[in-house]
């Protein structure tokens, strides 16, 4: 008699429990969206510095006739090798952001399902709808373009390759050596000055063309001329490249990180290439602010963090790309990670508050009063 009585109010209270959980499932499906109680794991962001470089190559290629330009031409010292010259013309600094490692965290409770995302996962905003901007890939590209087609000499002579003739030789022709045609090519250049030189100061007295045709023609005779003394003092072609390198800085400052490398003759290279020489990042953190804002960061509230919802206070920064002794370029630049972090209060959490965040450095960018009570906004949305 006993055991069933005790079979029978098992069996009552298991009724009411599985009727209570259906009551449950009822109320959330007709009602407020349950809070994950597992929460919503987001990371804050951490700021990169990103370096543009513009370079210039000039490959230069010594003429065919380099030996004879002192003798004919009464150039001196013209180089007998080829080469490439390289020179970094602009460097321009922007900071990137990617998710630290350092701060990955979690929502709880009802702010969980309000919180909004970037692709990669750091916070963006509470109880709104962020745009996402799309990302773009920075691919670092070290392949240059082959110049030789560019400065490849042509054939300008004017005169035969073969000497005349005589008896003795039975008319059989006979070459031309390399010294012969660089006197002829050094008398083209004295002829070609002299022509302009006539033409300029009208030395036949005959009446000069109209001001387009004497542009063209002195132009012609000039670039003539440019043509012919390239085969003494040789020829370049130039060819602009653009390079990007990145470099993400602790909590601390930075002194005589390797960036890149250059070199003078092989240009922009990677910092891993020691063929060059080495280009130094310096990122200085400015300690006044950042003590300021630690000073700032903590909340004698017990509850403060309990959501789990953090944002930064970033920090300042002077940064300076050095080539040895030589500043290249310098920017003071907003760094999220020489800041501080700080929990956003729990009364602006509550539903009636919209806030979006900075994605770049994670500071606070805006908080708006949604209207009506949470119970309302919840009514608005069926």
């Amino acid at each position: 008699m006993k055991i069933s009585i005790f079979t029978f109010i098992l069996s009552v209270f298991i009724v009411s429990m599985v009727t209570a959980q259906k009551d449950d499932k009822r109320k959330v499906a007709a009602g407020a969206v349950a809070a994950p109680t597992e929460g919503i794991v987001y990371s804050l962001p951490q700021t990169g510095i990103r370096a543009h470089i513009k370079a210039t190559r000039e490959r230069f290629v010594h003429g065919p006739f380099q030996v004879y330009a002192q003798k004919m031409l009464g150039i001196e010292n013209v180089s007998a090798t080829d080469a490439d010259r390289w020179n970094m013309d602009e460097i321009k600094l922007e900071v990137f952001s990617e998710p630290d490692a350092e701060q990955v965290r979690k929502a709880m409770g009802p702010a969980a399902h309000m919180v909004s995302l970037t692709e990669s996962g750091i916070i963006a905003g509470i109880n709104r709808t962020v745009k996402s901007h799309e990302v773009e890939i920075q691919t670092q590209s070290f392949l240059t373009k082959n110049l030789d087609k560019q400065v490849k000499f042509t054939d300008l002579s004017i005169w035969s390759f073969y000497s005349p003739s005589d008896s003795t030789k039975k008319f059989k022709l006979v070459s031309k050596n390399q010294e012969q045609k660089a006197a002829e090519a050094a008398e083209t250049i004295f002829n070609l000055r002299n022509s302009r030189f006539a033409l300029l100061t009208n030395a036949d007295d005959e009446p000069l063309p109209d001001g387009k045709s004497f542009e063209v023609m002195t132009k012609e005779l000039g670039i003539m001329e440019e043509n012919y003394l390239a085969l003494f003092i040789g020829k370049s072609a130039k060819e602009k490249y653009e390079f990007s390198f990145e470099f993400v800085p602790g909590e601390k400052t930075v002194k005589g990180e390797v960036f890149f490398r250059f070199s003078d003759d092989r240009g922009v290279l990677p910092k891993s290439d020691l063929s060059g020489r080495p280009i130094v990042i310096e990122v200085n953190k400015i300690e006044n602010l950042a003590s300021k804002l630690n000073g700032l960061s903590t909340s004698e509230n017990p509850n403060a963090g309990k959501s789990g919802v953090y944002y930064r206070m970033p920090g300042m920064a002077e940064v300076r790309i050095m080539d040895g002794g030589t500043q290249l370029a310098g920017a003071r630049l907003s760094i999220a990670q020489f800041g501080t972090t700080a929990p956003i209060p729990e009364d602006l959490l509550d539903g009636t508050y919209k806030i979006e965040f900075h994605t770049n450095t994670g500071a606070v960018k805006s908080i708006l009063k949604t209207e009506g009570t949470p119970e309302e906004t919840k009514s608005d949305k069926k």
